[in-house]
């Protein structure tokens, strides 16, 4: 079942007492665990950048792990002009939904902000509890061209890094641009060099300017002359696509590169699912022999810990059997500081009463000599 928050500043909120920046509206039933981990996921920074032009937008998809499931959260999250007590505003509108329902979309997330009429832009109404509702409609695009990135970077093969990144073990990438009113269109375009089975696991982020904890955001999308801009062109940890001066040149071999020029993302698409179904090499031979030694009990895999750099790696059984080894290891630990705590209370008792009895036997003595 799929959940929704939206997420301003108001004054009052949905929740008893709360004003300010809160939530004003929610899905019914929605867990209290994952409604708080949509609210923390509404930061949204102002950027004098941006002065003069459209306040930037940004569309993110996120894979969030809450208690034993894994949610996809697709969010939209920007400027609402000033609230009630003259400050700058945000509306953040998080929709999250398991992996079941994402099945609806073949297309990817970026297929669901097609639907203008399903996300929320301003909030002026009561807050109120949203009843299950018809999720957004999903068009792919039509366009198979990437007359973006050729505007943009002036080389339209520079949409290919993101696909041969995303392809080739999720590998983060960064990209500064001008400014944000073409990121959504960026974005598009590349996604079409990515397998459609592949682009559900890919996080990103049209306006990027901090990684929220426990998620990864594998296409970052920076706006120039913001602080996180100039701290990628200083150091950047992984790929970086600069328009004032990429490092490095294409490469011409580069398949992605090509499909891209040639507007033909569908070359890569056939490879890019070979590479990835590709079997893991055999064992070696042994020449038909058998060893009559005796092998060893293979060690148990103990489960990988949840904050992984692809949290989408790792499936629900995973998470759950994670659970329960902590739940153990807790319930262990509980047993033997309660029969630490029960053998000093016996120790205290036996003292007391051996106390008792020697003070009981010093008064009887000093009666006696009187």
């Amino acid at each position: 079942m799929s959940f929704e928050v939206v997420y301003t500043s108001v004054r009052r909120g949905l929740r008893t007492g709360a004003k300010g920046f809160c939530t004003v509206a929610a899905t019914e039933g929605i867990p209290r665990a994952l409604h708080e981990k949509l609210e923390s996921l509404s930061g949204y920074r102002h950027s004098e950048a941006a002065a003069g032009g459209a306040p930037p937008v940004n569309h993110s998809h996120l894979i969030v792990r809450v208690q034993r499931k894994i949610y996809h959260v697709v969010s939209r999250i920007a400027d609402a002009g000033i609230d009630c007590s003259g400050r700058t505003n945000k509306i953040a509108h998080h929709l999250a939904l398991t992996s079941s329902e994402t099945a609806q979309y073949p297309h990817g997330p970026v297929s669901l902000f097609t639907d203008d009429g399903f996300w929320c832009e301003s909030w002026d109404d009561d807050p109120e509890e949203l009843p299950p509702r018809n999720l957004p409609s999903g068009h792919a695009s039509t366009s198979t061209d990437f007359d973006t990135w050729e505007s943009v970077f002036g080389d339209a093969g520079w949409a290919g890094m993101l696909g041969e990144a995303a392809v080739n073990g999720m590998k983060p990438v960064s990209i500064i641009v001008p400014h944000t009113d073409s990121t959504i269109d960026l974005l598009n375009e590349a996604l079409q060099l990515v397998p459609p089975e592949l682009r559900w696991k890919l996080c990103f982020s049209t306006y990027f300017s901090r990684l929220a904890p426990g998620t990864q955001c594998h296409w970052r999308f920076v706006l120039d002359g913001t602080g996180e801009a100039r701290r990628l062109r200083a150091r950047s940890l992984g790929a970086l696509v600069d328009p004032i001066g990429s490092a490095g040149e294409l490469s011409d071999s580069n398949p992605f590169v090509q499909a891209a020029r040639e507007c033909q993302p569908e070359l890569v698409h056939s490879s890019a699912t070979s590479e990835s179904r590709r079997a893991p090499p055999a064992a070696e031979s042994t020449g038909g022999r058998h060893s009559r030694r005796r092998r060893r009990r293979p060690v148990e895999a103990r489960p990988r810990p949840v904050t992984a750099a692809n949290p989408f790696d790792y499936n629900e059984e995973d998470f759950v059997d994670e659970e329960r080894n902590n739940a153990s290891a807790d319930s262990s630990s509980g047993r033997r500081g309660a029969r630490s705590q029960n053998r000093r209370t016996g120790l205290w008792l036996v003292l007391g009463l051996f106390g008792a009895v020697i003070a009981v036997l010093v008064f009887f003595a000093v009666q006696k000599l009187s």
